[in-house]
């Protein structure tokens, strides 16, 4: 399968890929002079270098280093697509990209725009955050389908040069592609960890000056070695006024056409009508380049009607010159900025430019030590694993959170929207219109959606309880006789009293609104039950597969269960008006306000309803207005009910959507987990 015939929506909360939730909070890149520690981690860990001309990924299961295949390939390039809808294609090239059409836009590589600015206005600029957590979610749907099983913590290998501002972008990418932020280690790092699995010793307290060539600008770094890792002394990069592939396509031009010849013009400044012949090209001279890593010639192909150019090492060179003369200074400088000399270098590491052999010459006598290559294509992706999976967690440990005790902010969601379910069934008993024949009951009249918003409350009251029972000290002391029940076991009791709970006190209502009108309980049971089911049914699922999600995915994941508070406070405000403004009474008494009450209610269900059904900030800032707006324009007597059944279809929304998003944690694989469950079934 193509890149191409693999389309993935902007939108992270609608992925058309499998999410797999990680963790591992540390993070590498350090400023100069910290150390760069050995990372814990556990489980399946998935290793992904973004700091190479191509994209490599490496899974770690159970010791065994695993090369994942993307698209059938072993490195992805880097280029992403977006079309004209939004839609985002992944692992496309330069030459590629020429084919296009031209509705569409090439990013060469999402990376290589992290740290610009955003110009807001500008509704075609790209955000590289979005690009790159696509990225992601493809590369680890990838990683998933191939060890066949959830991906439990995640690393990234980033350049050297990249701080806090581009490495916080990389966390961000995470999280918005369902991620938590992954462990960061840096190319050299992880270079020199490969290094060590060739057989490279280095001494605690010695030296490695690592060099990565592979991707423009060059880059040179000293590491000094210790017990735990790496401490990463100085960094430089080698810049030119041309890339490499620039240079050698200038001196292929020079060499093989005559001055008046347009394609100088193509490769000095093109115009947007020459853009596809120049990137071509380039493209051709990337080709070349691998190819002069295996024999001695390599064509080039340049626009028609021209001949293809033929280039060997030594044109290379030649063209590379630029490049190889600032080898010495930059070491000197390097080592100098390290405070270090070449005494104490205990080896050199350099990840070569293809087809550029006179590097590791230029480095051989710059630091009076011969190179080590590495050239292997997941090199980085397997140094950032030793790195990252040296010490193994126990399951016992990652199986449990921390626990802490509980506070009186803690309890204050759970009070308040019990409160407000409590406030809804009052009023809906006590504003009831009730028609007496002698001492008989012959007919109620009150707000059934209200008594349903008001069983689904205490749904939501039971899910913000069950989301406290993970995190706090509710088992008591452990001791030795009767050990801590895990995260997973807490949670599983805690959503089935939930779902059970809930549902039995959403049926208690509804016969004790049939007991205060003194009328038949069944319409009222059947609405307080029926909006609190699904919630019901909801939390049942989550009990059943929460405790199958990664230890390491358990936080981000709880604090997805926490119950909006304020969307549900809002909701109870806008009914309350609304049924005070129809009835007169309590805070309306006269008619005059109550058409202005009413629709202020209103307008408070539609930005409740617009809040709860999307997590996401734009869709809230477009539909919380015009909701607003919409409900309170047609806001009277008939239409409150249906306004009030919206808001309990997006309280029904918000379950199914955090449901969804615990199977996808638990089962990335449902083919499998269905599979297993038929066998299990079957036996």
């Amino acid at each position: 399968m193509s890149a191409f015939d693999y389309p993935i929506g902007r939108d992270s909360h609608h992925p058309r890929t499998t999410s797999h939730a990680l963790r591992i909070t540390v993070d590498t890149r350090m400023p100069s002079g910290t150390r760069l520690p050995l990372m814990p981690s556990g489980g399946t860990v998935l290793s992904i270098d973004l700091s190479s001309s191509a994209i490599a990924a490496t899974v770690s299961r159970q010791g065994l280093k695993i090369p994942i295949l993307i698209d059938g390939r072993l490195v992805m390039p880097p280029g992403v697509v977006i079309g004209p809808a939004g839609e985002i294609y992944v692992g496309l090239d330069p030459m590629a990209a020429t084919t296009l059409p031209v509705d569409h836009r090439f990013v060469d590589n999402p990376t290589d725009l992290l740290g610009r600015p955003i110009n807001t206005a500008d509704t075609t600029q790209p955000d590289p955050v979005d690009l790159l957590a696509t990225v992601l979610r493809h590369v680890t749907h990838h990683a998933a389908v191939h060890v066949n099983g959830p991906i439990t913590a995640l690393t990234v290998t980033v350049p050297p040069s990249w701080g806090p501002r581009r490495c916080g972008h990389i966390s961000e990418a995470a999280t918005r592609a369902g991620f938590p932020p992954p462990a960061l280690v840096t190319a050299p790092a992880a270079l020199a960890a490969y290094a060590t699995i060739l057989g490279v010793t280095a001494p605690a307290g010695s030296c490695v000056l690592i060099c990565q060539a592979d991707r423009e600008p060059a880059t040179l770094t000293v590491l000094q070695t210790a017990a735990d890792g790496y401490r990463e002394l100085a960094t430089q990069q080698i810049s030119l006024a041309h890339d490499l592939d620039h240079l050698i396509a200038h001196h292929v031009v020079q060499t093989t056409t005559t001055d008046s010849d347009p394609l100088y013009t193509i490769i000095t400044a093109p115009s947007s009508d020459q853009a596809d012949a120049g990137r071509a090209l380039l493209e051709s001279v990337r080709t070349a380049r691998q190819l002069l890593t295996t024999q001695d010639q390599a064509p080039i192909l340049l626009p028609a009607p021209r001949q293809p150019a033929v280039i060997t090492r030594h044109d290379v060179t030649a063209a590379a010159q630029p490049l190889l003369d600032q080898i010495p200074d930059a070491v000197d400088g390097l080592l100098d900025s390290a405070d270090i000399d070449k005494t104490h270098l205990a080896d050199v590491v350099l990840r070569p430019a293809p087809g550029v052999p006179a590097l590791a010459e230029a480095l051989a006598a710059a630091t009076g030590k011969t190179p080590t290559l590495i050239d292997h294509p997941h090199a980085l992706a397997d140094g950032a694993l030793s790195l990252t999976t040296t010490h193994q967690s126990s399951s016992a440990d990652a199986a449990r959170l921390p626990r802490v005790r509980l506070r009186i902010s803690d309890l204050t969601g759970a009070l308040l929207l019990g409160a407000c379910s409590l406030v809804l069934l009052l009023q809906a008993i006590l504003s009831a219109y009730i028609t007496t024949f002698s001492t008989w009951v012959v007919g109620v009249r009150t707000s059934l959606p209200q008594l349903g918003t008001a069983g689904a409350l205490v749904m939501l009251t039971a899910f913000a309880v069950a989301h406290l029972a993970p995190t706090t000290l509710l088992a008591g002391t452990p001791t030795a006789s009767t050990p801590e029940p895990t995260t997973g076991s807490l949670i599983r009791r805690g959503y089935l009293t939930t779902a059970v709970g809930g549902a039995i006190t959403a049926a208690l209502y509804g016969l004790a609104t049939g007991t205060a009108v003194e009328y038949d309980y069944t319409p009222y049971l059947k609405w307080t039950l029926g909006a609190a089911l699904p919630l019901a049914a909801c939390a049942a699922l989550i009990a059943t597969t929460a405790p199958r999600i990664p230890a390491n995915a358990l936080p981000t994941w709880l604090a997805m269960t926490r119950p909006a508070v304020t969307h549900a406070i809002t909701a109870t405000a806008g009914i309350y008006l609304m049924r005070a403004a129809i009835t007169l009474t309590t805070p309306i008494s006269t008619n005059a306000v109550a058409p202005i009450a009413g629709s202020i209610g209103a307008a408070l269900v539609g930005i409740a309803t617009a809040l709860t059904i999307s997590r996401r900030r734009t869709i809230r800032a477009i539909t919380a207005p015009g909701l607003a707006i919409g409900y309170a324009l047609v806001f009277t007597v008939d239409t409150t009910s249906a306004l009030i059944v919206g808001y309990l279809a997006a309280l029904t929304w918000w379950g199914i959507r955090l449901t969804a998003h615990t199977l996808r944690l638990a089962c990335p694989q449902p083919g499998t987990a269905l599979r297993r469950l038929a066998d299990r079934t079957g036996s």
